[in-house]
């Protein structure tokens, strides 16, 4: 049976996840979670992209980035993937597949949903239950959104910017949105999306 064509957006915002086969683990020691953020340094220095938010669960990956193009979309995702499973087959001696299928991709078309994804993204481990404070956990982008943490991966979302005037408010504005439960009203009651 031939695979369905991927949804294109005119945004080039994507929700992407590639999950571990049978949801076996992909990371199992920090090293490999920091291999994998590396893997997408790499690519980043081939194809133009913007990654918005990230986060890396132990056995599934969550991505919002937008591409400037349907093939960098495919390329970026086949090479950071394929070089992860690489190191990985070789480090634990795994014969097989290290991801389940071919990742799945959302497409983002309002762009107020921008900064919702990103927010849903962020607070996996909080949900899990990994962590009760979403600043401990070292694998997202959560520190450079909330803690103003440099990193060379991120680009700012575009609806950052418009929590707040300082950088210290729109980090505090962002702690803040993160651990609200009903994160859209409070969107809308400060006119970043319409009701």
């Amino acid at each position: 049976m031939p695979r369905k064509p991927r949804i294109l957006t005119d945004s080039g915002i994507y929700h992407l996840i590639s999950r571990g086969n049978n949801r076996q683990v992909l990371f199992r020691e920090s090293a490999d979670f920091q291999a994998y953020l590396d893997f997408i340094g790499l690519v980043k220095k081939e194809y133009t992209f913007h990654l918005y938010h990230y986060c890396l669960m132990s056995n599934h990956v969550h991505l919002l980035a937008r591409f400037f193009d349907q093939e960098g979309l495919q390329k970026v995702m086949q090479r950071i993937n394929l070089n992860y499973a690489k190191l990985y087959r070789r480090k634990y001696r795994y014969c097989g597949h290290v991801f389940q299928d071919r990742f799945k991709s959302f497409p983002i078309e309002a762009d107020s949903y921008v900064l919702e994804c990103g927010r849903y993204i962020e607070r996996n481990p909080l949900k899990a239950g990994i962590v009760k404070e979403l600043g401990k956990y070292a694998w997202s982008s959560y520190r450079y959104y909330a803690e103003g943490k440099p990193s060379e991966l991120v680009t700012a979302n575009p609806l950052y910017e418009s929590l707040g005037r300082t950088e210290e408010e729109r980090r505090m504005k962002y702690q803040e949105y993160l651990l609200l439960e009903r994160p859209y009203e409070k969107l809308i009651e400060e006119g970043l999306m319409k009701g």
